[in-house]
């Protein structure tokens, strides 16, 4: 299996793809997933390339602080920040162990998001990236909050967020608490 970045030629495979949301699965099946406008998204290809077992889509932006002063929001940056707006794997593929040691499990969609993170750290020596952002269903709570040390934003932390991820909890991890391996 490899990770890559989605081009066109990999169209033909997303008919196959899902993961059990409907937002998520449509997002891969746009033209927009192809929009570098609308951050790059990267797959994960079976072994014979004939399936996208999961992918990701990063863009950029900023964390800022809130500071209230006489009843006004003045929002203060904080650093910028590089957002993970997609992250999903196939259904036939979530839950599968691909390691287990004594007090650790990697599933592939830890897998999936430790590629991910690996990319945003190679960016950080580009370009100024203090965060990495997402906004997360209740069903992908656990991969980041629990498995990968993603902490909930703070009350005082503010960052765009999309209409259609208003329910999602917002989460953020310090660039400099990426562990590449």
């Amino acid at each position: 299996m490899r990770i890559i970045k989605y081009e066109q030629a990999y169209q033909t495979l997303i008919s196959k793809f899902t993961c059990g949301n409907i937002v998520i699965d449509n997002f891969l099946k746009s033209s927009d997933a192809l929009d570098d406008n609308q951050g790059v998204t990267y797959i994960m290809l079976s072994d014979n390339e004939n399936m996208i077992i999961g992918y990701y889509n990063i863009s950029t932006g900023r964390v800022d602080q809130i500071e209230r002063v006489n009843n006004v929001d003045y929002y203060v940056p904080m650093g910028g920040s590089v957002n993970i707006n997609y992250l999903a794997i196939a259904k036939e593929y979530q839950r599968i162990n691909i390691y287990k040691g004594e007090k650790t499990k990697v599933y592939l969609g830890d897998y999936l998001l430790h590629d991910c993170e690996k990319r945003i750290a190679m960016l950080q020596k580009i370009v100024g990236i203090s965060f990495i952002t997402l906004n997360s269903t209740e069903q992908g709570y656990h991969l980041y909050h629990e498995r990968n040390s993603y902490s909930d934003f703070e009350e005082d932390m503010s960052t765009f967020v999309p209409e259609s991820d208003k329910l999602c909890y917002k989460l953020y991890k310090w660039i400099d608490d990426i562990v590449i391996t």
